[in-house]
């Protein structure tokens, strides 16, 4: 099963994923507009990870 959202590390705001994701995507906060890349695949319900991309 994929995750549907992630917590943005910078302002906590929920982020809505496609599901298509895959990792080194950059994501932008819906909330803040920070650039985010992922760090892992979004495949699983494993831990997701986001690196600040300033």
């Amino acid at each position: 099963m994929a995750i549907s959202e992630l917590e943005c590390p910078v302002c906590s705001a929920d982020i809505p994923l496609n599901g298509d994701e895959k990792k080194r995507d950059e994501i932008l906060c819906v909330f803040c507009a920070s650039p985010l890349r992922l760090t892992e695949d979004v495949e699983s319900e494993a831990t997701v990870e986001f690196e600040e991309d300033f």
